[in-house]
């Protein structure tokens, strides 16, 4: 199993999320929003140019998927996480991964959920 890890821009998430679904890649996505932008220039120069702000907003999706989905799952990533009119890039980025554990509700788990009359012992 790969952790994917990938930076792109929010406006393409919607399309990002249907295609991978529509390609046959399951498995829970996790959002976050970062900025990202350029680490070449020093805080100060940048700072002297009025482009301390130059991180921009996007978001960064994090996928867990079997060795075997990989490859298609990057590939639709790298074709559909950058908007044609974005001159930013953003990245990607895989990890291994040996194992996943699901946290699950302890009280799913002892039966809590079901109805009275219907609790395993």
């Amino acid at each position: 199993m790969k952790k994917i890890e990938a930076v792109v821009h929010p406006s393409q998430m919607s399309l990002l999320r249907e295609e991978l679904f529509r390609r046959g890649i399951c498995g829970e996505i996790t959002l976050t929003q970062v900025r990202h932008g350029d680490t070449h220039t020093p805080l100060a120069a940048a700072a002297s140019n009025g482009a301390v702000n130059q991180f921009e907003q996007r978001v960064k999706l994090e996928l867990i998927v079997p060795d075997r989905q990989v490859n298609k799952a990057v590939s639709i990533v790298l074709r559909h996480a950058v908007p044609r009119n974005d001159d930013c890039s953003g990245q990607v980025a895989l990890f291994d991964v040996s194992e996943v554990l699901r946290i699950i509700d302890s009280d799913l788990l002892a039966g809590d959920h079901l109805p009275p009359n219907k609790k395993t012992a």
